[in-house]
């Protein structure tokens, strides 16, 4: 083979990696359909102008390898504390659930019953890239329900990498029964994931902070995929999936303040990477077949779209949800995955399945990334349906074990980023909202939050208020303000008010008024009137730059496989 046949099928895969992104973008759906759709048009099956070779095979292994290297870097002990409830609780009984679910139709339409188990856990994993970024288009990616849907993403995610490694030993014909591949698949994992912890506290770390020294970016680029490849290399040789050794890179990097140069330097090869793995993924399946086999690959959709949410939302209930919070959590999370179709692309997997069962199986998990959005909104209308129904309008009180709350007056954009800022670091709060959409949208998203008029002066006694740390409005009306800030200064001259502006006249007006106005000019908004909150508070700076990173990663994930919103 020559030079130029070698490198030419990365030529190709680069070419139609791009004008599948441009189409995506155009087609307003998520680049992994299009990417599939691609490969089936260039493959063996298709125009024929690609066949699967190493080259091939290479670079959609490395795709994966940094798909799981990024959710590595997302993941770290600190992110184990602070979601623990539904990291220990939420998260396994969803994948429970969803495994005996799945794994149940799967037995019953025919396949062994270890087979079964296994293509049921990988349907209950659902597609980080994609819950990621149509949390983050709605707005709710740090709101109660945003923080717990990612939870569940984590928990999902660290699932299915020991799933690919038992389903790599079991599609490469492992010798021994099924208790010694899990046994030892188990032990060699747990000896990887305590070797990276310790590389990363006494090697890792120190290394990176002398490398900080030459004030090079490019360096820790290189260093990172150094790291990457030679941890994915490491699991290789323990006979372990090369993804788990990338996923413990990056999760030994997450715990070190250069997390988010390296994530900015990796991110878009890594996302171009992957964008050839499901290229390859099309280029295995043959259309006539899809075509014949359209109504099983829509009967299939189905199945996982309802049976996945049914399932999510018992989970939801049992771990004592609002119907409403658990409906749009369920369908949030409804969809396929990239670990799904990682295994489906396994040959043995392929091979037990058969080409025309796995052929469905990949085009029903494409078609519901690119359905998630308007699946979602369906959820929503759902839950703010149900919302209506099961939410209480009776008057506020305080409740007796909340200490110093503060006071949350309108859950718009800005009001729902100070509950997430201050419950983020456990200060209390009670919200209360006057607007009924605004009300229903909030429940339906998993605040906890009550129906009042800030301007009934009962209320806040009702609330008593001279227990309160703060009032905060997010929606603030200048004539109620002036009307009600007597009774205010009379009954609780303590008390300190916040309230979210606009302009500089807006703020002038409010000041005169005895009240910190705080004009909100970044994005997204909300964000410097839960800072202002947050200092009012004493959170330590450190602590509230941290979370400040946070959320802007929340709110702008990787935008190479954005799904655009549905019309």
């Amino acid at each position: 083979m020559s030079e130029a046949e070698a490198i030419l099928p990365a030529v190709w895969l680069l070419g139609v990696g791009i004008a599948a992104i441009m189409l995506a973008r155009l087609l307003k759906t998520s680049p992994i359909v299009t990417f599939i759709a691609a490969g089936l048009l260039i493959g063996p099956f298709g125009l024929g102008l690609i066949e699967e070779n190493g080259t091939t095979r290479l670079l959609a292994q490395l795709g994966v390898v940094f798909l799981l290297f990024d959710i590595g870097l997302g993941f770290s002990l600190k992110t184990v504390r602070e979601s623990k409830g539904d990291l220990i609780s939420l998260a396994p009984l969803q994948m429970i659930l969803c495994t005996a679910g799945f794994g149940l139709v799967g037995w019953l339409a025919g396949m062994d019953w270890l087979l079964a188990l296994l293509i049921g856990a990988a349907a209950g994993i659902s597609a980080t890239a994609v819950v990621t970024q149509t949390l983050a288009e709605r707005g709710i990616a740090t709101c109660p329900l945003g923080r717990s849907a990612t939870a569940v993403l984590v928990f999902q995610d660290i699932a299915g990498i020991f799933l690919l490694v038992i389903a790599v030993a079991l599609s490469e014909g492992a010798g021994g029964d099924l208790g010694t591949i899990l046994g030892m698949s188990a032990l060699k994992a747990l000896l990887a994931v305590g070797v990276a912890l310790l590389a990363g506290r006494f090697v890792i770390g120190p290394l990176f902070r002398l490398l900080s020294k030459t004030r090079n970016d490019e360096i820790f680029t290189a260093a990172a995929l150094f790291l990457v490849l030679a941890t994915a290399a490491a699991t290789g040789a323990l006979e372990l999936s090369l993804t788990l050794g990338a996923f413990l890179a990056g999760m030994i990097i997450a715990d070190t303040p250069f997390k988010t140069v390296i994530r900015t330097e990796a991110r878009p090869f890594g996302a171009l990477l992957l964008g050839f793995f499901f290229i390859t993924v099309g280029m295995a399946l043959d259309w006539r077949m899809m075509v014949a086999q359209a109504h099983w690959i829509v009967a299939a959709l189905a199945v996982l779209f309802v049976l996945k949410t049914a399932l999510t939302w018992a989970a939801a209930i049992i771990n004592r949800w609002s119907l409403a919070g658990g409906a749009q959590l369920s369908f949030s999370l409804a969809q396929g995955s990239e670990f799904g179709l990682v295994i489906l692309a396994l040959p043995g997997i392929a091979a037990a399945l058969g080409a025309e069962l796995t052929g469905i199986l990949v085009a029903a998990s494409a078609l519901s990334l690119a359905l998630t959005p308007a699946w979602a909104s369906l959820g929503l209308k759902i839950a703010r349906r149900i919302a209506d129904a099961t939410a209480s309008r009776k008057p506020v009180s305080a409740p007796e074990e909340l200490n110093c709350p503060v006071l949350i007056f309108a859950m718009t954009p800005s009001g729902r980023m100070a509950y997430n800022a201050l419950t983020r670091f456990d200060i209390p709060v009670i919200a209360i909202e006057s607007d009924p959409d605004r009300f229903l949208s909030a429940i339906a998203d998993g605040y906890a939050v009550t129906f009042g008029d800030p301007s009934d002066t009962r209320l806040l006694r009702a609330i008593d208020v001279t227990e309160a740390r703060a009032l905060v409005l997010s929606a603030p009306r200048y004539e109620i303000s002036a009307e009600i800030t007597p009774y205010i200064r009379e009954n609780f001259p303590e008390l300190q008010r916040f309230v979210a502006v606009k302009d500089e006249p807006d703020r002038r007006r409010h000041e005169a008024l005895g009240m910190h106005a705080i004009i909100n000019r970044s994005q997204p908004e909300g964000l410097d009137f839960a800072l202002a909150l947050l200092r009012y508070a004493d959170i330590p700076e450190s602590d509230i730059h941290e979370w400040m990173q946070e959320v802007v990663e929340a709110y702008d994930p990787d935008p190479a496989f954005r799904v655009a919103e549905p019309a």
